[in-house]
């Protein structure tokens, strides 16, 4: 398979094959409109809250969305990034209990917070690279692969964790979720979500590795046909996905001050769940951060309230389930009617 480098297009959301005329405005117009609706949901959902609590909606509503939709907005960037290359990552899970654990384990041996966290965070997106170098090389399905590294992944944390699964966040990492950071009177939880928004939209949209994966998911055959380094960016898309879910890992940890080794049990469903409601088709090639992460906010809102009555965390998984459910019917049906 060649490897030589080609000239990609100019804009992250443009495929390799861009489609003429009509065809092209409606894909425009797919990609303007989608997160219009997804934000417009958002936003209409913070006064729809009060029919799940008298006390919403509030702003410690809108801080906990923002607060918890951030967990979720970096885990489904590293989805989202794998899907729109055409595959899908069940080793969720594995790798953020992988970035939560060394974080606390290495503080805890006395390595400074910042490189304990680096430390962890590079160990943690080592599984994603074996994920990306397996998917480039074989003809294995990506969920087979994934399902498979991760079971590895977490049978190997269980011996190494020794009869120690519970780990404690370091102080400077708890600091970042109990109010004692505010720069500018601004919460450092949400200045972290913006961040995390930039870098998610610039990765995507403005580099040549953002435009490649949008190309491999539209076609690889095409892509490959044209130069693309397709292996190369595949084992990149797994390996930076796999540093997100690290970085997720160490958010956790420090929002609940320690971690055990199910921390990332929760976060595989809802991964995938605002990946397809934010529009992105599940068979890779077509998406936007932008909207995965109104996606993102939309459910967390959905979630805090579902909480606010009283129901279980099984309902939320099963909601999500529903959710990935009918976004895929609503894609299916719209893509016959295109």
């Amino acid at each position: 398979m060649s490897e030589s480098t080609v000239s990609t297009p100019p804009s992250g959301a443009v495929p390799l094959s861009t489609p003429p005329g009509s065809s092209r405005r409606a894909a425009m117009l797919h990609r303007v409109t989608q997160p219009v609706i997804v934000w417009v949901l958002v936003i209409a959902m913070i006064p729809l809250s009060r029919l799940f609590s008298e006390h919403f909606p509030s702003w410690s509503l809108i801080n906990n969305a923002i607060v918890l939709g951030l967990f979720l907005a970096v885990v489904a960037f590293g989805q989202g990034f794998v899907i729109l290359s055409g595959g899908i990552d069940l080793s969720v899970p594995a790798i953020i209990a992988y970035g939560a654990f060394f974080t606390g384990a290495l503080s805890s041996a006395g390595v400074p917070t910042v490189l304990a966290i680096i430390l962890s965070v590079a160990i943690a997106s080592a599984i994603g690279l074996i994920n990306g170098v397996i998917v480039a090389r074989s003809t294995f399905p990506p969920f087979i692969v994934t399902l498979a590294v991760s079971t590895v992944a977490s049978a190997l944390l269980l011996g190494i964790s020794a009869g120690r699964p519970g780990q404690t966040a370091p102080r400077g990492l708890i600091a970042l979720f109990n109010g004692s950071i505010s720069p500018a009177g601004i919460p450092i939880a949400v200045v972290i979500f913006v961040v995390v928004v930039a870098v998610g939209c610039l990765v995507q949209f403005r580099t040549s590795l953002g435009r490649r994966t949008y190309a491999i998911g539209n076609s690889m055959r095409a892509a490959t046909l044209s130069g693309l380094r397709v292996r190369t960016t595949t084992v990149l898309v797994y390996w930076i996905a796999a540093v997100a879910y690290g970085i997720a890992g160490v958010l956790l940890m420090g929002y609940g001050s320690g971690s055990d080794l199910n921390i990332g049990a929760s976060w595989l469903l809802p991964s995938i769940a605002v990946v397809v409601v934010g529009g992105s088709s599940i068979a890779g090639g077509s998406g936007s951060y932008l909207s995965t992460v109104g996606a993102s906010l939309l459910l967390t809102i959905l979630s805090i309230d579902i909480s606010a009555i009283g129901l279980s965390e099984g309902v939320k998984q099963v909601l999500y389930g529903v959710v990935i459910l009918v976004s895929l019917l609503l894609s299916k049906v719209g893509g016959r009617r295109q």
